[in-house]
């Protein structure tokens, strides 16, 4: 099981990130370059994919996220750069705490197959307990996802 580790800097932008949207989810992700943890914070579109599609996206930004096509395809860019890699993706649960919800999982899926193996899903929320935030990654093993270890590091 593989344990992912971010900076305590990190984790507290993307709490704050959270903290400022809610009662909507936030979304976003971490991007490691130069041995630094560097937060991508993505604007959740999906309040507006609601009110215009109502029928195709039947929950707003309350209870769901989706993000801007532009601002993600720059994090996966920027992942690609020489020296980096793209840690993890988040999100916040606004109600009911952190966890790995059956659409969390649709969401990371390519067909039967993770969009991204090698990438984290952090979810972090004040629901239950403040700043809670636990991570998932692909078990191949259990051709699923599960809960892994996270390091928070640095003061």
């Amino acid at each position: 099981m593989t344990t992912f580790s971010l900076e305590r800097a990190a984790l507290e932008e993307i709490l704050a990130h959270a903290r400022r949207l809610h009662p909507e989810e936030c979304c976003g992700a971490v991007v490691s370059a130069g041995g630094r943890d560097r937060v991508w914070q993505f604007t959740n579109i999906q309040s507006r994919l609601h009110t215009e599609h109502p029928g195709d996206h039947p929950r707003d930004g309350r209870t769901a996220y989706t993000p801007e096509p532009k601002e993600l395809l720059a994090v996966l860019r920027a992942g690609e750069a020489p020296g980096a890699a793209l840690k993890l993706f988040y999100h916040s649960h606004s109600v009911r705490g952190s966890y790995f919800s059956g659409e969390d999982r649709a969401r990371a899926m390519f067909g039967d197959e993770p969009a991204y193996p090698d990438v984290g899903y952090l979810v972090v929320s004040d629901a239950r307990t403040a700043g809670e935030a636990r991570v998932f990654a692909w078990s191949e093993e259990g051709h699923d996802f599960v809960e892994c270890p996270l390091e928070i590091v640095g003061g």
